[in-house]
């Protein structure tokens, strides 16, 4: 049987969250990067795989396509994963992770594309005030779900942290998480960072090649602004 196959760029957090939970629970990805460059995001072949042309996405070793890094890692878990830990059948933990994937898609992700979408693309050469509002009001957010315990959700890890954790990488490089006013998270990124496979290598190469193309466009649109 074949491997399953997951599509990525090391730029994207989403990706990133996919492969550290295929090394957490020991599942070997055949890894096929997507060149945003070259625009092979758009070509016919990956547009079949996903109409979006977004990545993640995943092809199971029985051809099945599935799409989205929250419905991807929750998928492997259930299928490949020695014990439910990082996904439970229990339904009270699970809808709390569940939640926690819902906030890191719908709060912390976005603002990543509110930067990209003014940075990048909108031809501004500072963070926008409303940028930084949403991104200190997501880490705020984070800071009270850890007040109960070591992890997003109580004392145990699960995917939700590996999910939120690969976002957040990326924006401490932009818009740090200071210590004094969130003490909490900047705890658990350490723990984070000690638990997870390759983090260096895989997460924080990835953060930091984001943060290159933002600020580097930001430098860009200043001097064009001048």
């Amino acid at each position: 049987m074949s491997k399953p196959t997951l599509y990525y760029a090391l730029f994207s957090p989403p990706a990133r969250a996919c492969i550290l939970i295929a090394k957490l629970i020991g599942l070997d990805l055949d890894l096929k990067p997507v060149d945003f460059a070259k625009k092979e995001h758009l070509s016919e072949e990956f547009v079949k795989l996903n109409p979006q042309h977004q990545i993640p996405v995943l092809v199971d070793s029985d051809g099945e396509v599935y799409v989205d890094s929250h419905a991807i890692v929750c998928f492997l878990v259930s299928k490949y994963a020695g014990d439910d830990q990082l996904y439970p059948r229990d339904l009270k933990r699970r809808a709390h992770i569940d939640h926690r994937m819902h906030y890191e898609n719908g709060v912390l992700f976005q603002v990543i594309k509110d930067i990209v979408a003014r940075n990048i693309y909108g031809g501004e050469g500072e963070f926008n005030p409303r940028s930084l509002t949403l991104c200190h009001n997501a880490y705020s957010d984070l800071e009270h779900f850890l007040q109960t315990g070591s992890f997003v959700v109580g004392s145990e890890l699960s995917v939700a942290d590996v999910s939120i954790h690969t976002t957040l990488v990326t924006l401490d490089l932009l818009i740090p998480v200071e210590r004094e006013k969130y003490p909490q998270t900047r705890g658990w990124m350490e723990r984070m960072d000690k638990l997870l496979p390759d983090n260096e290598e895989i997460n924080l190469k990835g953060a930091q090649a984001l943060q290159t193309r933002i600020l580097n466009c930001m430098a860009e649109n200043k001097a064009k602004n001048q």
